[in-house]
């Protein structure tokens, strides 16, 4: 209902001055960061992280590219690390962005153009896997309800490292030994239960059973449990569309829990990292991948 609220108020001419911003910028430059993705990726991505034959396609999200496009090949090492084999990046020449920046602001033939681009490259995929909660949210959920249907399997970077329980399993046990053997304390290690992913999709889950297959014990949410969490300020890019007002959301909620100094902070959403840092100056914030690759 927001969202057909949302294009109903585009078409006639009355959405919010920070969604006509964003807009603007994403006509202009294929995204809502007004900067070369491709060159962000080709400037980290290996010839390796691009598999002709590969059936497993990682979506990073025109966010991560825009903001930490080194945990986009970072992320490459870990899954062939954990087993996956025939895992590649978007092709250099594919759009960097799902279309989800346009149905946010209400741009519905916008997004019907962006999903019918890449409907056809996605169903080559076998699976498509992405860490953010909006991309997933859009091409499990929002290509559907515009007859874009994807066949592959659409699932949350977590969901798919599930696959590999195991490799997680010694990955995290070798981390604990290294914290033995550098006679370092074990950092305490919190989940943020991102609203996008938790409960809008329900994919949640996943993000503890894999940051318990790292640290060999269940984690704490961030508020206390899932249900409860709070917005991080960043969802459906409202901190691009009202920054001011993100940041104060971002505020609100790290003001009603207390942290110890050096916590680390797992988001399930690679869309909240920036937020969640801002907001939380003093603890390390990583999301699942970001985590399970500095955990060591």
């Amino acid at each position: 209902m927001v969202y057909e609220a949302r294009a109903e108020a585009f078409v006639a001419g009355e959405a919010s001055e920070g969604a006509k911003r964003l807009h603007a910028v994403h006509l202009e430059h294929g995204n809502p960061y007004g900067k070369d993705l491709h060159a962000a990726l080709r400037a980290h991505a290996q010839d390796r992280d691009f598999d002709r034959k590969g059936r497993v396609l990682f979506w990073p999200s025109c966010r991560m590219l825009a903001e930490r496009p080194e945990e986009a090949t970072a992320a490459m090492d870990l899954f062939r690390d954990l087993g996956a084999d025939h895992m590649s990046l978007p092709a250099r020449s594919e759009i960097p962005c799902c279309g989800a920046p346009l149905q946010v602001v209400g741009d519905s033939p916008g997004m019907e153009v962006a999903a019918a681009s890449l409907q056809q490259y996605f169903n080559r995929q076998r699976t498509w896997v992405t860490p953010s909660s909006r991309c997933l949210m859009t091409v499990r959920h929002g290509y559907q309800a515009i007859d874009q249907d994807i066949r592959a399997e659409v699932l949350h970077a977590a969901e798919y490292m599930l696959f590999f329980r195991d490799a997680l399993g010694d990955r995290g046990k070798a981390a604990m030994d290294g914290f033995e053997a550098r006679d370092e304390p074990v950092p305490h290690v919190v989940v943020h239960d991102a609203c996008g992913l938790h409960r809008r999709i329900g994919a949640g889950a996943a993000v503890h059973e894999v940051v318990e297959a790292l640290t060999g014990s269940p984690p704490e949410s961030l508020d206390g449990y899932p249900d409860r969490s709070r917005c991080c300020g960043a969802g459906d890019f409202h901190d691009l569309r009202r920054p001011e007002a993100a940041a104060a959301v971002g505020a609100h909620a790290a003001a009603l829990r207390d942290l110890p100094t050096g916590a680390w902070i797992v988001t399930g959403d690679s869309d909240c990292v920036g937020s969640l840092r801002r907001s939380h100056p003093d603890c390390r914030v990583e999301d699942i991948l970001g985590f399970a690759i500095a955990w060591k």
